[in-house]
């Protein structure tokens, strides 16, 4: 059960009661680390614990500026992304391998939506205050509301709050709508992908901010990325970027993308599809 998110800022006595319920929650429904999911000690850390510290690697430059991948030099761009054209660069925290792909499989698929404050700390640790300075909103892509309603909860729009919370740049979940419950796109082409995309999004209220990020879990291929970003900038946004927990990496020879290949035994356990833009 997911106690204690989303706190709301009270004042004077309010604080104080909220200060009270918050303790007595973290007594019943103590908080447990993002990786093993052992109970945290009371005086220790938040989210994750000492044991499992050293397993949250971020991922270290060089990366690729179009899709943040790991790369061979400062400023390059990788083999797959010079095969196409964006309007916007990815930011990783992770690559999507290993206790990452894990920790986020709980976060979309096993009702983790309090992970997204973790991760959110954890981004703005790695990242920097610099690296949000400029940026207007942030825009977590949206969820169909079936889905939405199915799990409960979207992963992209928890993270973006979170994010707000640690830094201040406001969360508008009204700029971007999805209109189209897409079919999954686990084991799709880029180009599959993007006829799928076709009319699953739309633009919502009048965009009055410059410089956007886009917010979501994984970056796979980059379409619905993509199209999204292509959406914002028909509505005018004039700088976009992205802001994923996780990349992908992809081999230049594989025709289907990375998430068809790392989730096999997960995809037989649950019947979900898995990876950035599978099913959303």
């Amino acid at each position: 059960m997911e106690m204690g998110a989303g706190k709301q800022r009270c004042l004077g006595f309010a604080e104080a009661i909220c200060k009270l319920t918050d303790a007595a929650l973290s007594w019943v429904y103590p908080p447990r680390c993002m990786v093993c999911e052992d109970i945290l000690p009371r005086n220790g850390p938040k989210r994750i614990c000492e044991n499992c510290a050293g397993l949250m690697v971020p991922i270290a430059k060089p990366v690729c500026v179009m899709c943040g991948a790991p790369a061979e030099s400062e400023g390059a761009v990788c083999a797959l992304c010079r095969k196409r054209k964006r309007v916007f660069g990815n930011t990783a925290l992770f690559v999507y391998e290993d206790v990452i792909r894990e920790v986020i499989h709980r976060f979309k698929y096993n009702g983790r939506p309090r992970y997204a404050q973790g991760f959110a700390e954890l981004a703005a640790g790695i990242l920097g205050e610099g690296f949000f300075e400029g940026a207007g909103a942030f825009i977590p892509v949206p969820m169909h509301a079936k889905k939405r309603r199915r799990r409960g909860y979207n992963q992209a729009e928890e993270f973006a709050l979170a994010l707000t919370k640690a830094t201040g740049v406001p969360t508008v979940l009204d700029y971007l709508k999805r209109v189209k419950n897409t079919r999954p796109m686990a084991g799709l082409t880029p180009a599959e992908r993007a006829s799928n995309l076709q009319g699953a999004f739309a633009l919502g209220k009048q965009i009055n901010v410059k410089s956007v990020l886009l917010i979501d879990d994984i970056y796979t291929t980059g379409e619905t990325l993509d199209v999204c970003a292509n959406l914002l900038k028909l509505g005018g946004a004039e700088q976009i970027g992205s802001l994923t927990l996780a990349v992908a990496v992809r081999r230049e020879n594989q025709r289907k993308p990375e998430d068809a290949e790392v989730y096999p035994k997960l995809t037989e356990r649950t019947g979900e599809c898995h990876g950035y833009e599978n099913c959303q």
